[in-house]
C-alpha cells in the first residue's frame, strides 16, 4: 500500500502546485483553520474504534456492529453541534465570520468520516492494503481534480470545500465496495462485555489521538489567532507539503500496514524487534533525502513552481524540512505501542510533546513569527523523539543504540547530497539561463544521483534487499530470474 501511495505522490504534487498557483494563501489559511476543528472532531467520534476492530480477539461481527453504532452516534451528534454553533466556533478557531458558512457546510465531513471508520478498520485487520490504497488514492486525487476547474471559475476557497467533500465521499463509496458483506450493519443483541471492552481499549487510544492531534495543530490555531489567515496559509501549506511523504508513510506503512503486522507478532519479541528496526531503516532511507533535498532547494523551488506570492513561506518551509526528519522514529513507535497493548505509552509521549511545544512556541512566535513557531515545533519533536526511543527500548531491549546507528549512514548520504547541490548551484543556473524549471529539475537529479550512490556504498545489503523485493513484487523474477541478486548467469 505504501508503494501505491508513494507512487501516486507525483500526481498529488502536480495538483497541489496548480491549486497553489490558482488560489491565495488566505484561501488555504481558512481551510487550515476549518480542518483543525473537523480533524479534532473526527478523532473524538472515532473513539479508538478503528484500532479496536483491528486488535480485537472477540467475535469480529459483534465488535464491528457495536463499534459502528458508537462511531455513527458520535459523528452525527457532533455534525449537528457544528452546524448549530458554526458562528462561535469560527471565532474560536480564529477565522472570523467568513469562516462560519465554511464550517457549516464542511461539518458533513464528520459524518462522512464516521462511515469510513469500521470498514477501513476491517480492511486493515485482514491486511488488505491494496484495497485501502485503491480507495484512498482516487479519493484524494478526485478532490484536487474537482477543485482545479472550480478555482479557475473563480470560486476561491469554495473550490477547496467542494473538492474535499466530494473526494471524501468517493473514498467512502470505494471502501464500502471493497469490504463486503457489510457486517457492521447486521444487528446483534446487546453484549455488555464487548461494549465495555471497546470503551476500555478505545478511551486511551482516543486520548492519545486527541493529544497527538492537538500537538500537531494547536500551533496552526495559534498562528491563525495571532498572525492572521494569510500567515496561517503560509504556515499550514509549508507544513503540509514538506511533511506529505512522511504522513503518507506514517498512515500507509506505519498505521495501516505495521500496526496489524506488529499485532500478529506481539507474542514473538525477537521477530517484533527485527520488524521494527527494518521498518525504521526503510523510512530513514526515503525521508532523509526528501527532507534535506526540499530544504536545500527551497529558495529556487518555491518561486519557480508556486509563484512569487509564496516567497514568505521559504524559511518556515526549511524549518519544517528539519522537523520531518524527526518523524520516522516517533511515528513507528505509535503502532508498536498499540500492537503490544500499551496505548498509554502514546498518551505519555503526547504529554511530553505538548509540555515542550507549548512553552517553546509561545516563547518564539512573538519575536520570530511563523518561523519561530516552526522552530518551537521542531524542538518539541526532537524531545518527543528521544522519549519515544526510550519507551521502545523498555519494550524491545537494544533498539535505542541500533536506531541511532541505523540513521548515521543515511544522514551522511543526505549531507553529501546537500553539499553537492550547493556546489553546483551557481554553474547550473548559468547553464540553464537562470532560476527556472530546468534548473530545479537539474539540481534535483544531481542530488538524487549523489544520494543513491552514497547509499549503495554505505548500505549495499539494504539496497539489494529492497531491489529483490521490488523485482518479486512486480513478478519480474518469474520471467527473468537472473535479475535477482546472486542468481548464476546461464552458461553459453
Amino acid at each position: 500500500m505504501a508503494g501505491i501511495l508513494v507512487g501516486m505522490r507525483p500526481f498529488s504534487i502536480i495538483i497541489d502546485i496548480i491549486l497553489l498557483r490558482l488560489l491565495n494563501p488566505r484561501d488555504f489559511g481558512l481551510i487550515a483553520l476549518a480542518m483543525i476543528l473537523f480533524n479534532t472532531a473526527n478523532l473524538f467520534t472515532d473513539m479508538g474504534m478503528r484500532q479496536a476492530v483491528v486488535q480485537t480477539r472477540q467475535d469480529v461481527n459483534k465488535v464491528a456492529f457495536f463499534a459502528f453504532v458508537i462511531v455513527m452516534l458520535g459523528s452525527m451528534g457532533v455534525t449537528g453541534l457544528v452546524v448549530l454553533f458554526a458562528q462561535p466556533l469560527s471565532q474560536l478557531v480564529g477565522g472570523s465570520a467568513e469562516l462560519a458558512p465554511i464550517l457549516a457546510w464542511m461539518s458533513v465531513l464528520i459524518t462522512i468520516d464516521g462511515l469510513l471508520v469500521i470498514p477501513d478498520g476491517l480492511l486493515r485487520r485482514e491486511l488488505r492494503f491494496k484495497q485501502l490504497a485503491l480507495s484512498q488514492v482516487p479519493g484524494e486525487l478526485a478532490g484536487g481534480l474537482i477543485a482545479i476547474p472550480l478555482a479557475v471559475m473563480g470560486l476561491g476557497v469554495w473550490s477547496l470545500v467542494i473538492g474535499t467533500l466530494l473526494g471524501k465521499l468517493l473514498r467512502v463509496a470505494l471502501v464500502w465496495w471493497f469490504y463486503r458483506p457489510w457486517i457492521w450493519l447486521r444487528p446483534h443483541r446487546w453484549d455488555g462485555e464487548i461494549v465495555n471492552g471497546l470503551v476500555r481499549y478505545g478511551a486511551p487510544t482516543m486520548g492519545s489521538g486527541l493529544l497527538k492531534y492537538f500537538g500537531s495543530q494547536w500551533d496552526t490555531w495559534l498562528v491563525g489567532r495571532t498572525l492572521g489567515k494569510t500567515a496561517v496559509g503560509y504556515y499550514s501549506k509549508a507544513f503540509d507539503v514538506t511533511t506529505r511523504l512522511g504522513d503518507m508513510l506514517g498512515n500507509a506503512l506505519f498505521g495501516q500496514v505495521l500496526f496489524p503486522s506488529y499485532a500478529k507478532m506481539q507474542d514473538d519479541p525477537a521477530r517484533l524487534k527485527r520488524a521494527y528496526l527494518k521498518s525504521t531503516s526503510l523510512v530513514f532511507l526515503l525521508l532523509i533525502p526528501v527532507s534535506l533535498g526540499l530544504l536545500v532547494i527551497a529558495p529556487m523551488l518555491i518561486p519557480v513552481m508556486l509563484g512569487e506570492k509564496w516567497l514568505p513561506m521559504v524559511p518556515v518551509w526549511q524549518v519544517f524540512c528539519l522537523y520531518g526528519m524527526t518523524r520516522p522514529i516517533s511515528t513507528n513507535a505509535s503502532p508498536l505501542f498499540l500492537a503490544v497493548g500499551k496505548p498509554k505509552n502514546n498518551v505519555t509521549a503526547s504529554i511530553v510533546l505538548l509540555g515542550t511545544m507549548i512553552p517553546a512556541v509561545l516563547l518564539l512566535i512573538g519575536p520570530y513569527g511563523i518561523v519561530g513557531a516552526a522552530i518551537g515545533v521542531w524542538i518539541a519533536h526532537l524531545v518527543a523523539m528521544s522519549f519515544n526511543v526510550y519507551q521502545v527500548e523498555r519494550i524491545l531491549s537494544g533498539t535505542a543504540r541500533k536506531t541511532l546507528f541505523q540513521a548515521l549512514p543515511f544522514l551522511l548520504a543526505g549531507g553529501l547530497m546537500s553539499l553537492a547541490v550547493a556546489m553546483v548551484w551557481g554553474p547550473v543556473i548559468q547553464l540553464t539561463g537562470g532560476e527556472n524549471v530546468t534548473a530545479v529539475i537539474s539540481l534535483t537529479v544531481i542530488g538524487a544521483l549523489v544520494y543513491l550512490g552514497a547509499v549503495v556504498l554505505l548500505q549495499r545489503a539494504l539496497v539489494l534487499e529492497l531491489y529483490e523485493l521490488f523485482i518479486k513484487a512486480l513478478g519480474i523474477d518469474r520471467r527473468w530470474p537472473r535479475l535477482l541478486p546472486g542468481q548464476p548467469r546461464a552458461s553459453k
